[in-house]
């Protein structure tokens, strides 16, 4: 099965490619400012979040392309940071170009779906006082509407990021640009329905887990959570029974994770890459519309 023999290519070339941890480790690192200045506050917290979103988007393209090609170099041997450098400039424009595009895009549909919940609510309870007058009630009718556009949304965003999960693999591999990859990666998952399934069942349960763990760190490190000096008692039983861990656990625990995430992002990145590989277009379809 294309899954699993694709899950052993990538812990075998990430054992033999340590290289790849340490490029993981070096990108997840960044994370780091903005949890230590959430504990100080919340605040600066927000601001140095804001400020390092804007580095990530300038960064991703560049680590996402290069880190492709050393994942791809590594399958057949040996990799090094000079392929990362290379790729990484070699293909920075087209994967800019998809990833800020895909951006707007959620962020078009995010904004379309939180003014269908606001205009549905105020039909909702508008206009939803039953038959003698003045009432306020839910109307059906708009608690339908409402959630049939809700679903739709989800069901595009969930779609766009099903199918266009490997354009940067597309562009990086096989050469094309932007709308190639786009193109290259949805004919990819289209024809290979079920073996992209099982690959997202194993990379989004581990997804969901270092979520959660990633969760609990920012939530621990809040100092929103502590008690104010000179409280007679905590305001809340939820406000009592999380600790606080401080600015050096915050270091301590995200060092942590950034450890994990680097293992398990350099399998992978080998893991995605192999697996792209297997199910990649091939002949006439390399220049075949869709």
């Amino acid at each position: 099965m294309v899954v699993i023999s694709a899950l052993g290519t990538g812990v075998s070339a990430a054992k033999r490619n340590p290289i790849l941890f340490v490029v993981v480790a070096a990108f997840g690192l960044i994370q780091i400012p903005g949890l230590v200045a959430q504990s100080i506050s919340p605040l600066l917290g927000s601001l140095v979040s804001l400020g390092l979103s804007g580095v990530f988007v300038i960064l991703t393209p560049f680590f996402f392309g290069g880190l492709i090609a050393m994942a791809n170099e590594s399958i057949g041997g040996h990799t090094s940071v000079g392929t990362l450098i290379a790729a990484g400039k070699a293909n920075y424009v087209p994967i800019l170009v998809v990833y800020l595009g895909l951006l707007a895009f959620y962020f078009v549909l995010g904004l379309v779906s939180v003014l269908v919940f606001a205009v549905g609510g105020a039909f909702v309870f508008s206009f939803g006082g039953g038959s003698g007058g003045g009432g306020i009630g839910a109307s059906p009718t708009a608690l339908v509407v409402v959630a049939v556009v809700s679903l739709l949304g989800l069901l595009v965003y969930l779609g766009s990021v099903f199918f266009l999960q490997f354009f940067a693999h597309a562009i990086v591999l096989d050469g094309v640009g932007a709308v190639d990859g786009i193109k290259r990666s949805i004919r990819a998952v289209r024809q290979n329905l079920s073996t992209v399934f099982g690959y997202n069942l194993i990379t989004g349960s581990l997804g969901v887990l270092f979520g959660l763990l990633g969760g609990a760190i920012s939530i621990l490190s809040s100092p929103s959570f502590a008690a104010p000096p000179g409280a007679m008692a905590p305001t809340s039983q939820l406000t009592g029974s999380l600790p606080t861990i401080g600015t050096a656990g915050v270091v301590g625990l995200t060092l942590v994770v950034v450890v994990l995430s680097a293992l398990v992002g350099g399998v992978f990145s080998v893991y995605s890459t192999a697996v792209y590989r297997s199910i990649r277009p091939t002949g006439s379809t390399l220049t075949e519309a869709l």
